[in-house]
């Protein structure tokens, strides 16, 4: 498929839209493709009336999530529709707002999923999977040794992410622990802290952190119909790995194996006794810890970088159009 202009746009509007600065690392990857002079960026409000004053456009990608009530892509679509230009939604958000996602299946000409449990409960003909990834500006690292955390985690304290950090928490009290986030229980622990890490931030901890605690949520917005379980690991997964973190990934999808070797790239763990084991293991021997995340970083740069996905996305693209 050949482009010689790419809109990039949202699913709503920037001042509902949390994660805008994911687009940015979007657009980043499709200008290492395609060229910084064939991708323009625009809020939502402003895509259609850009396309009808402009005429080189060749494709319409609305990256985001559904949720809000402000998704209105009926302009959009009559504008692509008059100038026969593909409009492609990339959703950043499944399967926590899976039941969202009709607002959108019968405007779109093919949806790509960050999730791929998700795309096989779609009612689309074009449907793909695609995870998301990490920048190779905005989230690589030079390791900071020594570190200043022997364990650091961030998030938002969803109830499942609470439980865990309580069945390890005698385990993180004698470590150099770090927990950054939004509604967690501050005075329960002393490593933690509710306070919100920017995208940038979250990286620089990564770096100057021994382990990396991922922790997957269980918190959906709008998923009743099917009530679907998350399979493919999330942005931060890439994020951290791009810092260079060792990941101490708790399991709860073996596909994370298809993205970074256990072991080597990744260390998966699935109770409290194989956590203690482990971050014991790594504080005793660091630079075997280090020597992972160095690896986790390698396999980043090469596989799992907005450019990678601009290119997969468009190699399907092509199958199509």
């Amino acid at each position: 498929m050949k482009i010689s202009q790419l809109i990039l746009t949202g699913l709503s509007p920037d001042s509902e839209n949390r994660n805008k600065i994911l687009r940015r690392f979007v657009g980043e990857g499709f200008q290492n493709v395609l060229g910084a002079h064939a991708v323009r960026e625009l809020p939502l409000e402003r895509a259609a009336p850009r396309i009808l004053q402009e005429t080189g456009c060749d494709m319409v990608l609305c990256f985001g999530s559904c949720l809000s009530d402000q998704v209105d892509l009926f302009s959009l679509k009559s504008v692509c529709e008059a100038r026969d230009i593909p409009l492609v939604v990339w959703l950043h958000d499944d399967p926590y707002e899976f039941d969202a996602h009709e607002k959108i299946t019968g405007l779109a000409d093919v949806i790509f999923s960050n999730d791929r449990w998700a795309v096989s409960h779609y009612d689309h003909r074009h449907v793909f999977h695609l995870p998301l990834a990490a920048s190779d500006t905005a989230h690589i690292r030079s390791r900071t040794v020594p570190e200043q955390w022997d364990c650091f985690f961030c998030g938002v304290g969803f109830e499942n992410r609470v439980r865990m950090i309580r069945d390890l928490a005698d385990v993180l009290e004698r470590c150099r622990t770090s927990l950054s986030g939004a509604e967690w229980p501050e005075a329960e622990w002393s490593f933690c802290r509710n306070r919100r890490l920017s995208n940038e931030m979250f990286a620089d901890e990564c770096s100057r952190s021994l382990v990396t605690l991922n922790l997957g949520r269980h918190f959906h917005y709008a998923n009743e119909r099917f009530q679907l379980d998350p399979s493919t690991p999330g942005p931060r997964t890439f994020e951290a790995a791009m810092a260079g973190a060792t990941q101490l990934y708790f399991v709860e999808s073996l596909e994370i194996e298809e993205y970074y070797a256990p072991g080597e790239e990744i260390v998966l763990f699935d109770t409290v006794d194989e956590f203690k084991q482990i971050i014991e293991s790594f504080i005793e021997h660091p630079n075997r810890a280090r020597r992972i995340g160095q690896a986790a970083q390698r396999r980043t740069l090469q596989e799992h970088t907005y450019q990678a996905r601009a290119s997969r996305m468009l190699e399907v693209l092509g199958g199509l159009f």
